[in-house]
């Protein structure tokens, strides 16, 4: 009992529940307050890491989409066009006629069948686009043009089959990208091969 009397009763106590080991001095406890900043500044860097890895990739595919030929890249569309509901309905209503057109076209064979069905496309796709609102006006106006594209070069392929393989499968693959260059050229066959353009070989 002498050596338990000459010890501090407060230093004893707080050795045996655990408070204090060592003589060390008691750690003060984290507030709820400390804990919660802890926790956001922990997160809020968590987070800036995951933008600025987010943000890097972004750079990286703006960065290969300018490598990317300008021949090779869709065309701009907008989504301003119709100024007022007078102006889609319009729009609307003479976009009409290619579908009609489209399915009163004989079909006599698998190319003037394929020209028919891509008139029904264009009237379709141009229907949609007028009467559509908001971001996807930009996908169905880009849409308008291959499909106008597209049937320029079913025309082309059914007034005539001797245009070269190699051109007819390159202004396929070009159809989403350049849709209006492919109307001209095939638009400018189709003019050289006319047999009442002054110059039209004749035999």
């Amino acid at each position: 009992m002498g050596a338990l009397n000459g010890r501090n009763p407060s230093t004893f106590l707080d050795s045996l529940y655990g408070v204090q080991l060592g003589g060390r001095p008691p750690q003060p406890a984290q507030s709820e307050d400390e804990a919660l900043r802890t926790t956001v500044v922990v997160e809020s860097s968590t987070c800036e890491r995951h933008k600025s890895g987010t943000t890097h990739q972004r750079l990286l595919i703006r960065r290969l989409w300018q490598q990317v030929p300008s021949c090779l890249k869709p065309i701009h569309c907008t989504i301003t066009c119709d100024k007022h509901a007078g102006e889609t309905i319009a729009n609307v209503v003479t976009s009409l006629p290619f579908i009609v057109l489209g399915l009163q076209t004989p079909r006599k064979n698998l190319n003037t069948a394929i020209y028919a069905n891509s008139l029904v496309g264009v009237g379709i796709a141009s229907s949609l686009y007028h009467s559509s609102k908001g971001e996807i006006r930009k996908f169905l106006r880009w849409a308008d043009y291959t499909m106008i594209a597209t049937t320029t070069l079913c025309l082309s392929r059914a007034l005539s089959n001797e245009n070269p393989r190699l051109l007819m499968a390159a202004s396929a693959l070009l159809l989403p990208f350049q849709p209006l260059m492919v109307s001209a050229v095939h638009t400018g066959l189709m003019e050289a091969s006319n047999p009442n353009n002054p110059t039209y070989p004749l035999d």
